[in-house]
């Protein structure tokens, strides 16, 4: 009995981890969309409102997507501190504080503290151009993590049941 609990346990284990490495691939996915679809917004009210940077991450901590929310909503906190610290800082604190939460890359979060370099400093039209190549940039990168769900998800589930198995095997 004790050794058919314990075979259901490692079994278990093993297939968690398989599962959760996939999960971590659709995490990575989910939040690269949700910053393009960011960065959209924000380059849109620049062309058309001419809305000022505050207001565009108070709304975007507002957003209905809860990774959004969680990264602009940490920025916005950041920047009701009066630290004296340059809104470029403040935005990629926030990004690298949330990057594992949110399910960001490091790459991407490199490219995204990139981008508070030149928000806010030049005309809006240079901002949307910026904008416009960091979007690009994420769009392959979410292209890479599409690719990559689709050759690896299944074959981190089938790995971790498969290295469940053969723990199994092995300890018997």
């Amino acid at each position: 009995m004790l050794k058919l609990l314990g075979t259901v346990m490692i079994l278990g284990a093993c297939s968690a981890l398989g599962l959760s490495a996939k999960q971590r691939l659709r995490q990575r996915l989910r939040a690269l969309e949700a910053m393009i679809a960011a960065l959209q917004f924000i380059s849109s009210e620049l062309t058309c409102r001419m809305t000022p940077l505050p207001e565009l991450i108070a709304a975007l901590a507002q957003s209905e997507n809860g990774i959004t929310r969680k990264i602009f909503g940490v920025m916005c906190k950041k920047m009701g501190q009066d630290d004296g610290l340059s809104l470029p800082y403040k935005w990629c604190r926030a990004f690298q504080e949330c990057r594992e939460q949110a399910g960001l890359g490091e790459e991407e979060t490199h490219l995204l503290c990139d981008a508070a370099g030149f928000l806010g400093r030049y005309d809006a039209a240079q901002q949307v151009k910026s904008l416009e190549y960091v979007r690009r940039r994420l769009g392959d990168l979410r292209l890479a993590a599409v690719e990559e769900l689709r050759s690896k998800g299944n074959l981190y589930r089938t790995c971790g049941i498969a290295m469940g198995i053969v723990t199994v095997l092995v300890l018997l």
